[in-house]
């Protein structure tokens, strides 16, 4: 069997109608997701008993992933209604989930998009709720059951949702990197931007953050320097409060054996294709410039 068993052979004009009614991030009532699991062992991770099967056996496990009640839509409008979407049978979805228990300050950081895994519902169905789509897993249904419910909104505007394409997208396509750069350096460089962008001007004219690899590649660097892409060219000032962030993580790249260089501010207008594609995007959806390529 193959996808394209699933497809009709022909679509039902009522259904496509149907279906032209949602897009990517509206809710749906669905709580229930599934997995494989190895049938031969324990799974160590998810803890599931072993079936006593032979080696190399599997089977689906299903149980509710969501302990709100909805699920997000997170497969390309495209992809739901219109010419491509003739061959997909199938959406995907993720999880919405309750994290109203997360310590305030982890709440701040999912609404100011800091944690990779969760995107900020701004406008849950529930009053008052504070939910977030965990992107961790993704659940397949099938077209049949969006034609024949209502979606139901999740977020304030057309801006949040396409928020949620940025961050399905990036978190597909980022590049591996090294760990010491990519959890507490990063991390560190987006709450700094965060927090800066409240009160100083001058990130209004950050384009992008950019890693440059001169020595070594993204998973074992050798030597690293932070590139900043900026609309004009920075006075000191302006330049103070990133390079002091930079040279703060010195040390620690340093016990990583990685070799720490001096940041390097370029004008968009004056940064070279080569450069442009030899470095690696740090994404930092505060500074609301898209996604980055």
């Amino acid at each position: 069997m193959t996808i394209d068993r699933l497809l009709p052979e022909s679509w039902a004009p009522e259904t496509l109608a149907a279906l032209e009614r949602w897009r990517q991030g509206h809710l749906i009532k669905v709580d229930r997701g599934a997995w494989i699991v190895p049938t031969w062992v324990d799974d160590p991770v998810t803890g599931e008993p072993s079936a006593g099967s032979a080696a190399g056996e599997v089977r689906a496990r299903s149980a509710p992933l969501s302990d709100t009640g909805y699920m997000a839509v997170v497969s390309q409008t495209c992809d739901i209604a219109g010419g491509p979407a003739l061959r997909h049978p199938l959406v995907q979805v993720c999880p919405v989930r309750d994290i109203s228990e997360f310590p305030p300050d982890k709440i701040q950081q999912v609404k100011d998009y800091q944690v990779s895994e969760y995107v900020w519902l701004s406008k849950p169905p529930v009053e008052g709720a504070q939910w977030a789509v965990d992107l961790r897993a993704t659940v397949s249904v099938s077209k049949g059951l969006l034609a024949a419910v209502e979606p139901i909104q999740g977020f304030a505007s057309i801006e949040d949702e396409l928020i949620l394409g940025q961050r399905l997208a990036s978190k597909l396509a980022r590049p591996a990197v090294h760990d010491a750069l990519a959890g507490p350096v990063f991390d560190a460089l987006r709450k700094m931007l965060s927090k800066a962008k409240k009160s100083q001007v001058w990130c209004d004219d950050v384009e992008q953050l950019r890693l440059e690899v001169v020595e070594g590649t993204a998973l074992y660097p050798k030597r690293v320097r932070l590139l900043v892409l900026t609309d004009h060219k920075f006075g000191p000032g302006e330049r103070k409060p990133l390079r002091e962030e930079w040279k703060s993580h010195r040390k620690a790249l340093k016990d990583a054996g990685i070799t720490w260089e001096s940041i390097h501010f370029v004008t968009v207008d004056h940064c070279s294709v080569r450069l442009y594609r030899s470095t690696i995007p740090i994404e930092v959806l505060t500074l609301e410039r898209g996604r980055f390529v």
